[in-house]
């Protein structure tokens, strides 16, 4: 049964983190953080383990009724997704104030994250998606400053592919790096 829950959470996460990220919009209000005045934010990630790579790329946060979400990459070419995702379906979600967050699984900790490769040809549920809650691992989210449209830190998560009958984690990847995120209006 509590399998069960973790499934039917990890769906439920996943349909919000994706539906956060469909309303994309270069907006006026956001801070332009780039070099082509796109107003989108700024993100670099490491990652190391069973695969290893470097990215650099988009970075954006949105914060609907019962989620904050924190997403890098998956903007125009970039080759990756970071999703750094908390929720609440009791009592809603409002954007965390600047400290440190524990990331893992929604369970036990205040965050849960997700990695995927798409320049190796990942997607998420697909090849290549790396997720906190199979890694078994201890992480850590830092928000240096938070304003309404402005969020800037830096993270670390251990995130597998899956987890063997006795809770190994599968192809482990440790994911690492610094965003200064805009609100996604």
């Amino acid at each position: 049964m509590k399998i069960i829950k973790k499934v039917i959470r990890f769906f439920i996460v996943f349909i919000l983190v994706m539906t956060a990220g469909m309303g994309c919009s270069d907006s006026s209000n956001s801070p332009d953080l780039d070099n082509e005045d796109m107003g989108v934010g700024k993100a670099v990630v490491d990652v190391t383990g069973s695969i290893t790579d470097e990215h650099t790329g988009a970075a954006f946060f949105t914060n609907p009724n019962h989620a904050f979400n924190i997403l890098l990459g998956g903007h125009d070419d970039d080759d990756f997704d970071v999703d750094i995702t908390k929720v609440d379906f009791d009592r809603g979600v409002s954007i965390p104030s600047a400290g440190t967050y524990s990331i893992g699984n929604l369970d036990s900790d205040d965050f849960r994250a997700d990695y995927v490769n798409r320049g190796l040809g990942g997607r998420f549920f697909g090849d290549h998606h790396y997720t906190s809650d199979l890694a078994g691992g201890n992480g850590i989210l830092v928000l240096e400053s938070v304003s309404s449209n402005l969020i800037t830190g830096s993270f670390e998560f251990t995130a597998s592919l899956g987890a063997l009958s006795d809770g190994t984690p599968v192809d482990p990847v440790t994911v690492s790096g610094t965003f200064s995120a805009v609100l996604d209006e």
